[in-house]
């Protein structure tokens, strides 16, 4: 079968995502990218093309489109998350993490094969990665007492060093805001991807949109909601007596409704509790098998987590988990307050989550072998449906503030959330945070869209979305610049997300089940999004 075929070659050039899936013999394996690995790949490639139909012609497009577009922050990146899912998933292999750190020195000569002469901001964002990627080896070594192992992770970390001195920057040091942007201001101007971007945006999320279409599209969506932000935010900096101002009320809240430290992951499975069984009644069924483990993000990782993130692995056999990381440590970014951990919550877990295990499970749709596999694909498909989450989950907080007759699950979550402070202003804060993070999520899709065509510097791009906004240039830059990395990946929160709630709406209209569309919905796996979308629309 054509199927089998690109799942083979899928394997071959992603080892790393098939050991997350639970496929076990691809533990410590990196695909090497020299000339000879890809011409082979690309001659596979054409091979399965006269035999594959439309939609396994799409995947074969990824493939192409993933191996071919090569930058260097990649080498860092790629290494870094496969140590991050190797750790994440088993702790500490000694035998896998040395056979790791072999192939990443493999990998490492062959991008320096590419040289250096890059934009700026790939250098940057190059140095930045390598930077990241030291602390992993650094904790790796600290964690383990195996002597071999100890000496190829310092091999690495030696031969990272030696790679990443080819992007300094000057005036890079912590790298981050108060560092690189003065530097971009200065030096940045465009990074050459113009003509390469609406291939990106076709082949790696296969969105129909054009560029123009994603920036016009984000733009409306940020004049429509902008004064609702700025509504909610009034309203909470009159309950707090601050400065009508974003970041002023935020961190207000913050103070209100903080969660000390060590209780931060007590409360999230407390609120999750109840949380679900009101999720299950009112938005998305859950497969009885599901098993999502909340956890303390481990210092090894705090770099790369600085707030929250799930994982989800072994989704290609029958027992499939996620873990969900929560950061405590203050030295970061953790979400602080009972509003912004609900919100996370919503996302992460009845987004995320819930996605990857019903698809994994087939709960209440049967995806093929291919719409299972971790491809780009799943990133306008579950960042679009947990985008949307936040908004149903606001909605459907406001509907148990008004209903009378609340079911005993509704009314043990309102309970537990009012012995915290007020409902009514707990509503408004959510309203607050899901706002906030809409407003980031249009700019996100915008600034990807101009910076990539060459139309703004990621500076230029900063300053007018401070002034056209009133948020912070700090804030928005480093909602920004880490999405650099992957280009069209941004732009997938919101229209994606923005498109299932129009398509959901249409199912409203026709007096469809919304809590049987959302749970197909979450259990379709991740073909690419057109095929998605239009599978909803025969719900």
């Amino acid at each position: 079968m054509i199927e089998n075929g690109i799942f083979e070659l899928w394997k071959t050039v992603n080892p790393s995502l098939a050991f997350s899936q639970g496929l076990d013999d691809y533990a410590g394996k990196l695909f090497i990218p020299t000339k000879e690995n890809k011409k082979r790949i690309l001659q596979k490639i054409a091979e399965l093309r006269n035999k594959a139909d439309d939609t396994e012609n799409r995947f074969l497009d990824y493939l192409k489109t993933s191996l071919l577009f090569e930058e260097p922050p990649e080498c860092p990146s790629k290494i870094l998350w496969t140590f991050f899912g190797h750790i994440s998933k088993e702790g500490i292999n000694t035998e896998h993490l040395i056979m790791l750190s072999e192939n990443s020195i493999k990998l490492i000569d062959a991008y320096n094969k590419m040289g250096y002469n890059w934009p700026v901001e790939i250098k940057i964002l190059t140095y930045r990665g390598c930077k990241g990627l030291i602390g992993i080896l650094e904790n790796v070594e600290n964690q383990t007492n195996d002597e071999k192992l100890k000496n190829r992770v310092h091999e690495l970390e030696s031969k990272v060093k030696e790679y990443m001195k080819n992007f300094y920057v000057p005036g890079l040091d912590k790298c981050d805001f108060s560092e690189i942007y003065p530097i971009l201001k200065e030096k940045g101007k465009e990074m050459d991807r113009s003509e390469i971007y609406p291939e990106l945006l076709k082949n790696l999320y296969d969105y129909p949109e054009t560029p123009e279409d994603i920036e016009k599209k984000a733009f409306g969506w940020l004049d429509s909601e902008m004064p609702k932000l700025k509504e909610i935010t009034n309203k909470l900096a009159n309950i707090y007596n601050v400065e009508e101002n974003v970041e002023k009320v935020s961190e207000e809240m913050t103070k209100r409704r903080k969660i000390e430290r060590r209780n931060i992951v007590s409360f999230i499975l407390s609120l999750r509790e109840k949380l679900r069984k009101v999720m299950e009644k009112n938005l998305v069924r859950i497969t009885p098998k599901y098993d999502t483990k909340v956890i303390e993000t481990p210092d090894y990782l705090l770099a790369f987590i600085p707030s929250a993130a799930m994982s989800a692995y072994n989704t290609l056999t029958e027992k499939p988990f996620n873990i969900y990381f929560t950061t405590t440590n203050e030295k970061f970014s953790p979400p602080a307050g009972s509003p912004d951990i609900f919100q996370t919550l919503v996302h992460e877990e009845y987004g995320h989550c819930v996605n990857f295990t019903n698809s994994a499970l087939c709960f209440a749709y049967k995806p093929t072998l291919l719409e299972n596999i971790n491809t780009t694909f799943h990133y306008p498909i579950s960042e679009g449906i947990s985008f949307h989450r936040e908004i149903e989950s606001l909605n459907l907080l406001k509907e148990l503030a008004s209903k009378r007759d609340l079911s005993n699950e509704e009314r043990e979550l309102v309970e537990y959330i009012k012995s915290f402070g007020e409902f009514e202003i707990f509503i408004k804060e959510v309203e607050f945070v899901v706002m906030k993070w809409r407003i980031i999520r249009f700019l996100r899709a915008i600034g990807d869209v101009r910076i990539n065509t060459g139309k703004s510097s990621i500076p230029d791009f900063v300053d007018w979305a401070h002034d056209y906004t009133g948020l912070s240039k700090k804030m928005v830059f480093n909602q920004i610049f880490i999405f650099q990395e992957n280009p069209g990946y941004a732009p997938c929160y919101s229209i994606a997300g923005m498109s299932l709630k129009e398509i959901q709406d249409k199912a409203r209209e026709n007096g469809k089940n919304i809590l049987e569309f959302n749970t197909i919905a979450s259990s379709m796996g991740f073909p690419p999004r057109t095929v998605f979308e239009e599978r909803l629309k025969q719900i």
